[in-house]
């Protein structure tokens, strides 16, 4: 997927962000569950999941395209305690496109999945998201968001075949937004703008865990 596959947080009025989730699809009750109950088509859950996005990144405007693969569906759960279970599965591709150049990266595999728990306070969520993935900073998740991808050692438009990266958010709750993150990185993510040079596939990345 891609990193706005983080579909718990979501814009609302203002400028800032909460965590929340869609309550018609949300499944009641019992552990995180293990079985196809409760899938829908993801579009059903974010009519705009499959939209373009324009990404600063590379000294240019990048924008991600959904390829020609878009097949991906979404599940959300309350668990007991009033958390909410958000999580992703299926296959999705990506064009990417370069809009000073017109280069293009065509059909890149994105379809890692994602699993993101939401406190019940609306203030706090942890989100596994599993290669094959692009992460880039969301500029309306503000600087904390920005200064954690430098912390982490993350460029500004990467990209991981195997492992996870999980964020740790938590939001003021006087102003909705980020209050503090965290990334923590299994994975070796490479910087997507070296293959627009034709580099794509060469050591790029940036190491974490053991991943190759």
């Amino acid at each position: 997927m891609n990193r706005l596959s983080r579909l718990g947080v979501v814009l609302v009025a203002g400028g800032t962000v909460a965590l929340t989730a869609s309550p018609a699809w949300a499944h009641a009750g019992g552990t995180a569950p293990d079985d196809d109950a409760g899938w829908v088509p993801i579009e059903e859950l974010r009519p705009g999941f499959y939209d373009p996005v324009d990404i600063s990144a590379c000294g240019t405007t990048v924008t991600l395209a959904t390829g020609d693969v878009a097949d991906v569906e979404g599940r959300e759960t309350t668990l007991p305690d009033g958390d909410l279970l958000f999580e992703t599965r299926g296959e999705q591709t990506a064009d990417l496109t370069r809009q000073d150049t017109g280069e293009v990266i065509d059909e890149l595999d994105i379809s890692g999945s994602l699993s993101e728990l939401i406190a019940a306070d609306g203030l706090h969520s942890v989100s596994h998201l599993y290669g094959p993935s692009v992460v880039f900073p969301i500029p309306e998740f503000g600087p904390v968001d920005a200064a954690a991808f430098e912390a982490a050692g993350l460029p500004d438009l990467g990209y991981f075949r195997e492992g996870v990266i999980t964020f740790t958010v938590v939001l003021d709750p006087e102003t909705g937004e980020f209050a503090s993150e965290d990334i923590d990185v299994d994975a070796r993510v490479v910087d997507l703008c070296t293959w627009f040079d034709g580099d794509r596939g060469q050591a790029h990345g940036h190491d974490h865990g053991d991943h190759g």
